[in-house]
């Protein structure tokens, strides 16, 4: 009868899976709760859509003679949400909304939306913010928006 040795690992081997493990999940963790902090705060991008399409339309409608009636709660533009456990906040800023004296916007005038995340999310206190410029006849362009941590966007 022949006896067979070597079967299995030697524990030199395992030592050096483990160790090959360990190096690669050092490495890879950063990077998967980067990833999940980004797909989280998608929903907080995503927010300003209901805000920007009918800022627009109500812009195209009034002109820039009376642009500045399009504020929350007017010409289908959405109320002022404050964000809250579950909630993103989002809000209409600019000048031209609290300007007295001024009867009109003038062309390159901008306006802010910014949504805030829920403040029970992973992203609390982040915002991302959409900026648009007023041009002649109500067009309205917009950038490409700004988060306040930029591994974010």
């Amino acid at each position: 009868m022949v006896k067979i040795f070597g079967k299995g690992f030697s524990l030199v081997e395992l030592m050096v899976v483990i160790g090959i493990i360990s190096l690669l999940a050092l490495v890879a963790l950063p990077s998967y709760r980067n990833f999940i902090l980004r797909a989280e705060f998608i929903e907080t991008k995503m927010a300003v859509g209901a805000v920007k399409v009918s800022f627009e339309v109500c812009a195209q409608m009034l002109g820039l003679a009376k642009v500045k009636n399009c504020q929350h709660k007017s010409y289908g533009i959405p109320a002022i949400k404050k964000s809250a456990k579950g909630v993103v906040g989002v809000e209409l800023v600019s000048d031209i909304f609290k300007a007295i004296d001024v009867k009109s916007a003038s062309e390159g005038d901008q306006v802010k939306i910014i949504a805030s995340a829920p403040i029970d999310s992973e992203n609390a206190n982040q915002t991302y913010t959409l900026t648009a410029t007023l041009m002649a006849g109500g067009r309205v362009e917009w950038d490409k928006g700004v988060c306040s941590k930029s591994e974010l966007c």
